[in-house]
Parts: C-alpha cells; sequence; structure tokens
C-alpha cells in the first residue's frame, strides 16, 4: 500500500462511525484525482492535491469537539495542525506535508489561489458540495462562473447540473432520415427495392 492509500485508510478511521464525512473527502478525492490529471498536473502536484483532497475536511472533526462548530472558518483553523501530524506519523515529506497544511488551511478562501493544486481542491470540493447541500441551481450557476477556471472543472459543473436538453425540430424524423440515406449512400450501399 503506497502512503496516499494509508493516508485514505487512516482517514477513514479517523471518521470511523461517520459515513457522510467519509463519503464526502472519497468524492473530493475522485474529483481532484480526475480533474488534476485532465489537467496535466505534474507528478508532485497531484501527489500533494490527492493528500490534500483527502485530509482537506479534518477540521470538521476538532472544530465539533472544541467549539459545537465546523464552519469553515473553524476548519481552516483546526485542520492544518491535524493534517500535519497525521501527515507526519505517515513519513510524509516536509515539503508536502508544508503544502497541503496551506490547501487545508484555505481551502474555503476562494481568493488569491495561487496553484493549479488549490484550484482543482477548490473546484472538487464545491461539485461535492452543490450535490450534498442539494443547492439551488442558480447559486450552482453564479459561484461556478466566479469560481471555477480548470476546463475539466468546468465541464463536469455544465455536465452534471446543466446539460443541454435534447431540442426537437418539426422536421426532426425527416432530417434523420435525410442523414442517413446520406451516409449510405457515401458508404456506397444500395439497398434493392
Amino acid at each position: 500500500m503506497n502512503r496516499i492509500d494509508r493516508l485514505y485508510m487512516e482517514m477513514i478511521r479517523f471518521y470511523q462511525g461517520d459515513p457522510r464525512h467519509i463519503q464526502h473527502f472519497v468524492k473530493v478525492h475522485s474529483f481532484s484525482r480526475l480533474i488534476g490529471q485532465a489537467e496535466g498536473l505534474d507528478e508532485e502536484q497531484m501527489y500533494i492535491l490527492e493528500a490534500a483532497a483527502l485530509v482537506h475536511d479534518i477540521g470538521i472533526k476538532i472544530g465539533m469537539e472544541k467549539y459545537g462548530r465546523s464552519d469553515g472558518k473553524i476548519q481552516e483553523q483546526e485542520g492544518p495542525a491535524a493534517a500535519r501530524e497525521m501527515m507526519t506519523r505517515l513519513g510524509f515529506r516536509e515539503n508536502v506535508i508544508s503544502r497541503v497544511e496551506y490547501l487545508v488551511g484555505h481551502h474555503h478562501t476562494y481568493k488569491d489561489i495561487d496553484g493549479p493544486d488549490y484550484q482543482v481542491l477548490v473546484e472538487a470540493d464545491f461539485l461535492v458540495n452543490y450535490f450534498e447541500d442539494d443547492l439551488d441551481k442558480e447559486y450552482i450557476r453564479k459561484s461556478a462562473e466566479k469560481i471555477f477556471k480548470t476546463e475539466t472543472g468546468k465541464k463536469i459543473v455544465k455536465e452534471m447540473f446543466f446539460p443541454e436538453t435534447f431540442q426537437k425540430s418539426e422536421t426532426w424524423a425527416q432530417d434523420a432520415l435525410q442523414d442517413l440515406e446520406d451516409f449510405i449512400e457515401e458508404q456506397g450501399i444500395y439497398i434493392r427495392q
């Protein structure tokens, strides 16, 4: 098992008995991985991104225990130290831990996004939150226009929440038949009558 997979299992253990939060970070990790790969992040950026996606909400549990709440500010305040402790114990390199700490401490801050790992993490978290929080389509549209920068993230938002509807023209059946006849003729296929 590689280090990312050990972190994955450690986060499942950390949130044992809390399938909602486990499911959340699993989905954020999956979208982060997909978007990061599609956007061409290099191996080191992907490694940092995957680790950050797994631990991005580690501060929720701590916030609830300490303060009885876990809003974004609390997550950013309490998450970095917990992420550092877990990742140090699992043997992650200092430069990786440092960047993950930064990402965990800023994943609810949407200005001055300073790298593709940060951008992708924010987009992945939004994708999951849009669905889990059952957010209004107009809110999704407006926030996605402001937040999403990657082509892959934009495409996922569009296809997930705003699919183009099939519009039938008045002559759709005739058009389809003509397309079929044109295709048959192009292929040199002759049908006996």
